[in-house]
């Protein structure tokens, strides 16, 4: 059967890289301008070998070439262990739940999903492609809104079971079950596609029968739209990591007697892989390790014998186990990258996020927070030109990151149209007498002579750099006689459950930081997170006409003619932009330093697969 490969080419200005780390703007950029990620060569001197070419000078000096302990192929055990170190603790490997991206990290590497991204054949970008699924989607009706998907044969658990269109069938059933009221049921009911009465039947308006999702047969599954759609948009809404397959078995087992709630993914008891990795060993929020899986259908792409992951939520304990061998990458904050960014070892990776601050409009303790000329007068005070140079990232006013592609074809980026440069700022938008003169009216319009607010913020750099900036700046941006920002600092996963529980605890916070690793080749459907349907949303921002935008983006009968999407992502940012809903600060840029014992198969950085971890080689 014909399978059609979705290459994404990811294109970036060198602008953006020398801004990234000098704190300077990329705005300037110009589109033909571009730069490939690449992996700085070894500080070690090459081998050199008769063999490559000819006999050379001293060759009976020379010690011999040591031989690939991988072999040609990888084999089915796989060759060395990849060693990381994480701040952030998994918590539980359910897709249905999890709550932050390092999580869907490890649930795809031990999970299977329809379709994924892969990197290509000369590992230079990725391809969108069948993972359980056999082919693409075949459309079974005129108007792209009945789409049929094959499954593999062949494909099976951890435990020899089958792995087939049942399971698919019953994770669908488990997602979107009503007294589960699990937290990914928005991301597969409606996100680039909306699947016909999902919704409905989640917030208990209609029966399962009316959902379009249809088991056909051990090997097909059948999906209903609302809207038309093509093939590209149907396989990208179900590479979605919460959309990744769950074991009847092993979910039901950990379930509770009212069936509000499953232990399924929280530990080994209730866990069972099928990905490229299986989970070998696990003690949550202190070590996990996978092994290779050689069951796996695409076995031939994994050259590790497995990966070994301890927590390690302090940073400079992290750097002393980089240095002592221990590991085998580590992330780069502000700090240590100064110490390194000459190493020829540093690998920089856009996040495809923008940093943000976002507020709680609904808090009954602060009526300030929804007064919009305040959240303008904290945009206007924000500097992020110096912000961005103190954490070596990219100022930025606007909320779309430079990484997102809004013409796939042509490699031509949102930020790069004159639409995208209509919605950045002066200065970044750093303009403190407007910010005071805001504050002033603000002041008015409330009747107050003085605000005191808090900002929660994660315990780890670069968030306290950022947050104690902030207090000592916007205080003197609109007069610390009558402007106060206190700091309450907290673990990651603690701000992030504090942050989301706004709807039934409108005072859980008042100000904090934000933002979301969003879907770079489909820009329009990266505003999903502001839309009123959202389940992990994490400020009460509800507006039914943004809701419109987004849907006309993602669902609308014009959306693919010339120009309409960009007019609608422009539109988008800018009713987020303008009464500062968010408030866009620096867009982020990770650096990370290699062992030389690792050897990547990416030629370079690209979308989705990023540096491909998953596909390295352990060489010593």
């Amino acid at each position: 059967m014909r399978k059609t490969r979705k290459t994404m080419l990811m294109l970036l200005s060198a602008a953006m890289m020398a801004g990234a780390l000098n704190g300077c703007s990329s705005s300037s950029s110009k589109p033909e301008e571009s730069i490939e990620f690449t992996e700085a060569p070894s500080t070690e001197a090459p081998t050199t070998s008769a063999a490559a070419g000819g006999e050379t000078a001293g060759t009976e000096d020379q010690a011999p070439a040591s031989t690939d302990p991988n072999g040609d192929k990888p084999t089915d055990e796989g060759y060395g262990i990849l060693r990381e170190a994480s701040v952030n603790k998994i918590g539980s490997l359910n897709p249905l739940t999890y709550i932050n991206s390092y999580s869907s990290d490890q649930i795809k590497r031990s999970s299977m999903i329809l379709y994924t991204y892969f990197p290509n054949e000369d590992y230079t970008f990725c391809d969108l492609s069948g993972e359980l699924a056999e082919e693409d989607p075949i459309q079974v009706d005129d108007e792209g809104k009945v789409w049929q998907i094959k499954i593999r044969d062949g494909v099976v658990w951890e435990n020899g079971d089958d792995l087939d269109a049942n399971d698919v069938y019953y994770t669908w059933q488990m997602i979107l079950d009503p007294k589960l009221a699990n937290l990914r049921a928005s991301n597969f009911a409606k996100d680039v596609i909306e699947i016909e009465n999902a919704m409905n039947y989640f917030e208990g308006k209609c029966g399962w029968e009316e959902v379009g999702l249809k088991l056909i047969d051990d090997n097909t599954v059948e999906i209903h739209t609302v809207s038309g759609h093509d093939a590209r948009e149907v396989m990208t809404h179900l590479a979605h990591p919460a959309n990744c397959i769950v074991n009847e078995e092993y979910y039901e087992k950990g379930m509770n007697a009212d069936r509000t709630e499953t232990l399924y993914g929280t530990s080994l008891e209730y866990w069972i892989s099928s990905g490229p990795f299986l989970v070998e060993s696990w003690t949550n929020d202190a070590e996990i390790t996978f092994k290779k899986n050689p069951d796996y259908v695409f076995k031939d792409k994994i050259w590790l014998a497995g990966i070994n992951i301890k927590v390690v939520e302090d940073s400079g304990t992290q750097m002393q186990l980089f240095d002592n061998g221990e590991i085998d990458y580590v992330k780069l904050n502000a700090e240590t990258f100064l110490q390194y960014e000459e190493d020829p070892r540093v690998l920089f990776s856009p996040a495809n996020s923008v940093r943000h601050i976002t507020i709680n409009t609904i808090n009954p303790n602060q009526p300030i927070l929804a007064n919009e000329k305040f959240r303008q007068a904290l945009f206007y005070a924000t500097d992020r030109e110096t912000i961005a140079k103190m954490i070596k990232e990219d100022p930025a006013d606007y909320i779309v990151p430079t990484t997102h592609i809004i013409d796939l074809d042509n490699g031509v980026r949102f930020r790069d149209t004159d639409e995208g440069k209509a919605n950045t700022h002066d200065n970044y938008g750093y303009d403190p007498e407007k910010a005071k003169q805001l504050f002033e009216e603000a002041l008015a319009e409330e009747g107050i002579d003085k605000v005191s607010t808090t900002m929660i913020y994660n315990d780890a750099a670069p968030q306290i750099v950022m947050s104690e900036f902030l207090q000592q700046s916007w205080q003197q941006a609109l007069g610390a006689d009558k402007f106060e920002l206190k700091l309450q600092a907290m673990p990651s996963s603690q701000r992030g459950d504090l942050m989301r529980s706004w709807a039934t605890k409108p005072d859980c916070y008042e100000i904090s930081w934000g933002g979301w690793i969003s879907t770079d080749l489909m820009p329009w459907n990266a505003f999903k997170y502001w839309t009123t349907y959202y389940s992990a949303k994490n400020e009460p921002y509800l507006s039914e006409e943004f809701d419109e935008v987004f849907d006309a983006a993602n669902f609308g009968e014009d959306r693919f003619e010339d120009g309409v999407r960009l007019q609608e992502v422009a539109q988008m940012e800018q009713m987020l932009i303008e009464p500062a809903v968010i408030i866009p600060v620096t867009e982020s840029l990770d650096k990370y330093l290699k062992a030389d014992r690792v050897e990547l198969t990416m030629k370079n950085w690209a979308n989705r697969v990023e540096w491909g971890w998953n596909y390295a080689k352990i060489t010593e």
